[in-house]
């Protein structure tokens, strides 16, 4: 139906300027599938990192975590998910989150909520050019 949807994986939700370029290109909604690691902060940073990336986008996030499989050790050495998926809206305000075991999340979002927080934050089109990679420079 003319939704911009960018597509992110794990790791990629600790860089802000993908999720920026998503959102330049068109996304209204951003998906970020992750299979979380688990450990000590790691459930606080990955909403607070959605919760980020749906401010630095003034897009919807949509973090889907894999469940929690019950276990602690995992031979392969591979993050083993800490569940807690989560909408986020372009305020960066959690709308729907899931626990740790698996489950569906469904959730109507408002598309309007996009351009009024685009309208408001204005954080995509007030970035200044130095940020931009190579640009900076000091006026000594």
């Amino acid at each position: 139906n003319g939704v911009g949807v960018g597509l992110s994986t794990c790791y990629d939700i600790r860089f802000p300027a993908l999720y920026t370029e998503l959102a330049d290109r068109g996304a209204e909604l951003i998906a970020v599938c992750a299979s979380w690691g688990a450990g000590p902060g790691k459930l606080s940073q990955w909403e607070l990192l959605a919760r980020a990336r749906a401010l630095d986008s003034t897009s919807y996030v949509v973090a889907v975590g894999q469940a929690d499989p019950g276990y602690l050790e995992d031979s392969s050495g591979a993050p083993t998910g800490v569940g807690h998926s989560m909408i986020t809206s372009p305020w960066g305000e959690v709308i729907a989150t899931a626990g740790a075991s698996p489950q569906l999340l469904v959730c109507d979002i408002d598309l309007d909520a996009v351009s009024a927080a685009r309208r408001t934050l204005a954080v995509l089109s007030n970035r200044a050019s130095f940020l931009q990679v190579g640009k900076a420079e000091s006026r000594g």
